[in-house]
């Protein structure tokens, strides 16, 4: 049991008094707020075991990882600053693993795996994210009015997600964002329990993309001319875990 010890003596007409209190008091709450010295530990509760220096292992991938393991806790680490981009064509409906994009070499960032003790998972999902405003451009050649010209839609009414998975569940998520303005930085801290075993941890996108509609007027030809919808852009990412020990 650890040592206590008052900080000065209580007099029967120091209950009136604002400043001993006080003392008392921000000693407890200094404790509970991780201020810990030789008064307040138990005896040889830490010894050389728990002072050893960690264990580093530098996995170099992809995806890229660095792992270092503590007596108590251990720090899992992924990151990567490259740029690449991801077309309409490769989307799919829900939720979008960032791992499983169409190169493999940028898996790095995006994925931790490691072996977990019984405890908490802490950690953030940092991504640097973009995406432009899309358009639909089309030509009329009116028979009667208005005159034959160019028309454009600018499509930017839709709205993003990112979320971070543990094992395949879900355990944070930014809610709705609206990205079609261009480039952001997101950070998504996340914190879940965990048994003993084999962990994965991913990061997910996805896109509620909005098609504006315009009405065609009867006796209007018209041509199709561009349907750009641009990509989402990734840059740098950092990925990190922390393992705290039951």
């Amino acid at each position: 049991m650890a040592r206590q010890y008052t900080v000065g003596p209580q007099l029967a007409g120091d209950i009136i008094l604002v400043d001993p209190q006080n003392d008392e008091i921000n000693q407890a709450v200094g404790e509970l707020n991780g201020s810990l010295d030789q008064n307040n530990m138990p005896l040889d509760s830490v010894g050389r075991a728990q002072l050893v220096p960690p264990a580093y292992t530098n996995i170099v991938g992809p995806p890229a990882q660095k792992n270092y393991v503590y007596p108590s806790q251990a720090y899992y680490v992924a990151e990567a600053c490259n740029t690449y981009y991801i077309n309409v064509e490769e989307w799919t409906l829900g939720w979008n693993a960032f791992e499983s994009s169409a190169f493999a070499a940028n898996r790095s960032g995006w994925v931790l795996d490691f072996v977990a003790q019984e405890g908490m998972l802490k950690g953030e999902a940092v991504v640097d994210f973009t995406h432009r405003q899309s358009y639909f451009l089309f030509y009329y050649n009116s028979l009667t009015t208005p005159a034959a010209g160019w028309i454009e839609i600018v499509r930017d009414q839709h709205k993003g997600e990112l979320g971070v998975f543990v094992n395949d569940v879900l355990v944070a998520r930014t809610g709705p964002l609206y990205i079609a303005l261009g480039r952001f930085t997101y950070t998504i801290p996340y914190a879940t329990p965990v048994k003993s075993g084999p962990v994965h941890i991913d990061v997910r996108w996805l896109i509620d993309y909005k098609n504006e509609e315009y009405v065609f007027s009867s006796g209007v030809i018209y041509d199709i001319g561009v349907n750009q919808v641009f990509p989402i852009g990734l840059e740098h990412r950092l990925l990190w875990c922390r393992n705290q020990y039951r």
